[in-house]
């Protein structure tokens, strides 16, 4: 009897230990509910979410879905909140997409990518950490290719579409433009034919306000 007690008690014991670390790996236990933690590979994206608030009713995203971004120099932060349950899961995106630099912006290339599910009430916060090279910041809905660039194909909408500052581009993808110069040698040729064309229609304007004066003045052979 005491050898099925103890057996009993290691089955239970291990059974626990896993269900930790399973719980650990996918997220903490809280009482409001599971805190989800995502990671890309390469660790430049990572999302939380954190359940909260009600659990019903059940509304539809663009009712209850509210979103705040901040930046600073090492990451950019979009906070998405769920006033309400969503009646059925949003699959969203969190992607980077790489610019070629040197002075272009396209074609990019998809560089990190986690996707996630939105349907609890909560707070889901996204954060991308710059790497220091030009990288664009997006969270969008649908497809998201390998390669995009306006004459090629583009991903989904953004998750709020329109609002741009639920996205950001990090880094200089290029230097700025070069305005070009025209050489001094050129320029004083340039200045002299302009001064001298000046000179020219000034003159000209005088000499034909005299024509039209002489040509109004009365003839000395009309007062005779």
């Amino acid at each position: 009897m005491l050898k099925r007690g103890l057996l009993l008690f290691g089955i239970a014991a291990s059974s626990l230990i896993l269900a930790t670390a399973f719980a650990g790996a996918a997220g903490a236990v809280t009482a409001r509910g599971v805190v989800q933690f995502q990671n890309s590979p390469a660790g430049n994206i990572s999302i939380v979410q954190t359940p909260s608030g009600p659990t019903a009713p059940c509304s539809a995203f663009p009712l209850v879905a509210r979103n705040s971004s901040s930046s600073d120099s090492a990451t950019f932060r979009l906070r998405i909140t769920l006033l309400a349950p969503l009646c059925a899961p949003f699959t969203a995106s969190a992607v980077i997409y790489a610019m070629p630099g040197n002075g272009a912006a396209w074609p990019q290339q998809l560089q990190e990518k986690v996707s996630f599910t939105l349907q609890a009430a909560g707070v889901t916060e996204v954060t991308f950490t710059k790497v220091g090279t030009p990288v664009q910041f997006d969270v969008v809905t649908g497809a998201t290719p390998q390669q995009i660039a306006p004459w090629l194909q583009w991903h989904g909408p953004l998750l709020f579409p329109f609002d741009t500052a639920t996205s950001q581009q990090s880094g200089i993808y290029g230097p700025p433009p070069v305005v070009p110069e025209v050489p001094l040698p050129l320029l004083l040729p340039l200045s002299a034919v302009l001064a001298a064309a000046g000179g020219y229609w000034l003159q000209s304007s005088r000499k034909r306000s005299y024509v039209l004066r002489s040509a109004n003045a009365p003839s000395v052979n009309s007062f005779g």
